[in-house]
Formats: structure tokens, C-alpha cells, sequence
């Protein structure tokens, strides 16, 4: 009968084809692994600005005239008159801060009225920008880390902490989280990361005139970013 057991030529002639084969693909997988590249070690400066801007409006619609009563005759002059008047103004506060690229600054905004974030997104090629989720409650701030990995722009992270201490009920303790929004900034630009509107209006009539009155209170926080 034929001898069907391996020769230990054969057996070597395998080992010494299959270990080669195995070594050079567990050489070559940890290039399969991308790590992302590091940030340019450059130091970044944050301008901080607060816009504060007021207007006002006020409209007036009044009538006078006369009235004459003769016997047989009868008339009147009625005129109608509109006033209305509007006034704006604004206000700037800066603030520097030097920070190295990728480390996070706090920005103290000061505000007395809550703030929401922005973000920004790519459409079509174009960054837009749009109102988030994300608010400052009065009196705090948030944080701004500017990650510029080169190029005319930087990636902004804004993080801020909202807290339920308004909400909160003995079955259910307050709570914080860290909140985080993302906007592209480009180098050199003054960017709107924050902003609030207070609005308020107001009526009065009389017997010959109506007055309306309305009024608005926008405080706005743009950051501007360079290289240093």
C-alpha cells in the first residue's frame, strides 16, 4: 500500500512559504490605523467684543378740527395727524486673550440676559450660520477653544454648562451638563458666536389720538481670531 504520511521535506517546504506571508501582513497593519494630525503649534488670539444695540419707535395718530353749528347749516374740519420717531444706538466692550491653538479659553460675556449660542454648518459649499441649542445663563459664560490646523479659517468649539437648579424637584436633583457647539471662524473676522433679543411694546389711546410704542434690546458677542 502507498505511503500517505507527510514527508518532513514537504512539511518544511510549508512552514517556510506560510511564515513569510504571515509576518508581512502583521507588519503592514498598524499603517491601517490614521491617526489625526497634530495642530500646528502656533499661539491664537481671541478678541472679544459685546455689541449691545437699542432701538425705539413711536407712533402718534391724532385728530383735531373744528366744529361749527349755524341753523340750517352744518360742518366740520376734522385733520388727522402721524408721528412717528425711532432711535438706535450701540455699544462695544473688548477683550483680548492669548491661548495656544487647541486649548480652551473662558470667555466671561457679563450678560444679564440669557444667551444662545450659534453654530454653523456647510451647504452646498457655503457655511451658514444658524441659531442652536445651546444658551448662557445670566451672569455666566462659556468656553472657546479655536483648533486651527491651517488655511484662512479655524474650527470653534463653544462649550457651556446648563444646569436644571430652575427646574429641579425633590424627586428629581438638579443636574449639570457640559454642551457643546461647533462654528467655523475665519482668521481676521469678527463672528457672531452669541446673541439674545429683548423685545417689549406698548399702547395708549386717548380720545383724539393713539400712541404705539415698541422697543428693542439686542446684545450680540463676536469673537475674532489671529494667528500670533
Amino acid at each position: 500500500m502507498p505511503d500517505y504520511r507527510p514527508q518532513p521535506f514537504l512539511a518544511l517546504l510549508v512552514m517556510l512559504f506560510l511564515v513569510p506571508a504571515h509576518t508581512g501582513w502583521a507588519q503592514t497593519a498598524p499603517d491601517l490605523i490614521v491617526n489625526p494630525a497634530p495642530l500646528p503649534m502656533r499661539n491664537l488670539q481671541i478678541e472679544v467684543r459685546q455689541v449691545r444695540s437699542s432701538s425705539a419707535s413711536r407712533s402718534t395718530l391724532g385728530a383735531s378740527g373744528t366744529v361749527r353749528l349755524q341753523p340750517g347749516h352744518s360742518g366740520a374740519q376734522v385733520n388727522l395727524e402721524a408721528q412717528s420717531d425711532q432711535r438706535a444706538g450701540s455699544g462695544d466692550v473688548a477683550q483680548r486673550l492669548l491661548v495656544l491653538n487647541g486649548r480652551s479659553a473662558n470667555i466671561m460675556a457679563g450678560n444679564s440676559v440669557p444667551l444662545r449660542l450659534l453654530h454653523s454648518f456647510v451647504q452646498n459649499g457655503i457655511v451658514r450660520y444658524g441659531s442652536g441649542t445651546v444658551l448662557v445663563n445670566a451672569g455666566s459664560g462659556f468656553s472657546a477653544t479655536p483648533l486651527w490646523r491651517g488655511g484662512d479659517s479655524a474650527e470653534l468649539e463653544l462649550a457651556a454648562v446648563q444646569s436644571t437648579r430652575l427646574t429641579a424637584s425633590p424627586a428629581t436633583p438638579p443636574t449639570d451638563s457640559r454642551v457643546v457647539t461647533t462654528l467655523v471662524a475665519p482668521l481676521n473676522e469678527w463672528v457672531t458666536v452669541a446673541q439674545s433679543d429683548e423685545d417689549s411694546s406698548g399702547s395708549s389711546s386717548g380720545l383724539f389720538n393713539n400712541t404705539q410704542s415698541a422697543s428693542r434690546t439686542a446684545l450680540t458677542v463676536q469673537l475674532r481670531i489671529s494667528l500670533r
